[in-house]
């Protein structure tokens, strides 16, 4: 049980880590790429059947897509880990932790660190909502509401955080009434602040 006063993440040493979301885009990538160069190889061998366009599908072909496969693999594994549990993320400086519109998956608690919230208005113009530090949290609007995130956070210096997924949390808001009633409040007064802010 956690004791008052520590963070989640020093409550739970046992957090799973994984990788930040800049690092699981380039894994994806990756795969696309390798993907598309089997496709390839395997086009050129189909279309020219000589041994060494069969060798370079067998030997070449093959291995890109079983290690394009394999990656693509552990990212939808990873991603089955971020809707369920708690894990740790870390961000760099200017490094945008979710965007505006995004769909909402995760409810994040900062660990260290600071992040802003910016309001992309109409016209292109970015509006500082709000900064925040250890301790707080940000992300719940759009799992309670069920809506898409209402401002982008972007990561205002090195920044680890702990993130929860949805079923989680939903659960934890729905049946702790102290964590709704905080929540709640915590949520009238940003609409408060944001309201204020864009106006």
């Amino acid at each position: 049980m956690a004791q008052p006063g520590l963070t989640l993440a020093e409550a739970s040493p046992d957090v799973l880590r994984l990788p930040a979301p800049r690092v699981r885009r380039r894994i994806l990538l990756t795969a696309r790429v390798l993907i598309v160069v089997a496709a390839l190889i395997t086009l050129l061998a189909v279309h020219y059947l000589t041994a060494v366009t069969l060798s370079l599908f067998l030997i070449v072909g093959q291995g890109c897509i079983v290690i394009g496969a394999l990656l693509a693999a552990g990212v939808a594994i990873t991603d089955v880990f971020r809707r369920r549990g708690v894990t740790s993320l870390r961000f760099e400086p200017g490094e945008t932790v979710f965007r505006q519109g995004d769909p909402g998956d995760l409810v994040y608690s900062i660990v260290s660190g600071e992040v802003e919230i910016i309001r992309e208005m109409p016209d292109g113009e970015e509006r500082l909502l709000a900064t925040m530090g250890p301790g707080e949290y940000f992300g719940e609007m759009a799992l309670i509401s069920d809506a898409a995130r209402t401002a982008t956070v972007r990561a205002r210096t090195s920044l680890e955080v702990v993130a929860m997924g949805r079923a989680d949390f939903t659960t934890l808001y729905a049946y702790v009434p102290g964590l709704k009633q905080r929540v709640e409040t915590i949520m009238r007064q940003r609409a408060a602040d944001t309201a204020r802010k864009t106006s």
